[in-house]
């Protein structure tokens, strides 16, 4: 059985369930950016972030991204909404990070457009890791351990 063939059958699989995912998260991020969500958003949010992970660990070629999409769920799951809303820069990370997914999985699975997807890993990480530092910052104080300011303009 040829590679190409084990991949067109796996995102063949795949295909419908992502576009549901798509759906959900394009739902949930609107409701994120105009603050019309719920604690039960995050814990669909959550959900949907670890359905992700369970079609990425499914594929040889993704799997190895699948942890970061389990540990972002169990982070989202932490999350509360007062704190999520009183800090603009959450709101804008998390925003921007479910955007990236939906945009990564519909371009690899639906339109099965094969970018990079070591360079989508990094940057899933590090937009997690300043999510996460801005949703750890006090009100008006976002330094970071290395004393560098994290600054929207």
């Amino acid at each position: 059985m040829s590679e190409v063939f084990v991949t067109e059958e796996f995102l063949d699989t795949y295909e419908g369930e992502v576009m549901f995912l798509s759906q959900d998260l394009e739902e949930l991020e609107k409701k994120i950016r105009t603050h019309h969500f719920e604690q039960e958003d995050i814990e669909l949010l959550s959900q949907s972030v670890g359905d992700v992970h369970d079609v990425f660990l499914s594929s040889t070629y993704t799997q190895h991204i699948a942890p970061i999409f389990k540990d972002f769920a169990e982070f989202i799951l932490s999350m509360k909404i007062q704190k999520i809303l009183s800090h603009k820069n959450s709101l804008t990370y998390l925003c921007a990070i479910i955007v990236d997914i939906d945009t990564y999985i519909n371009q690899y699975f639906v339109d099965r457009l094969f970018s990079d997807v070591y360079l989508f890993q990094d940057s899933l990480k590090n937009s997690i890791h300043f999510l996460q530092k801005s949703y750890e910052c006090e009100e008006g104080s976002c330094e970071d351990q290395d004393g560098s300011e994290l600054l929207f303009l």
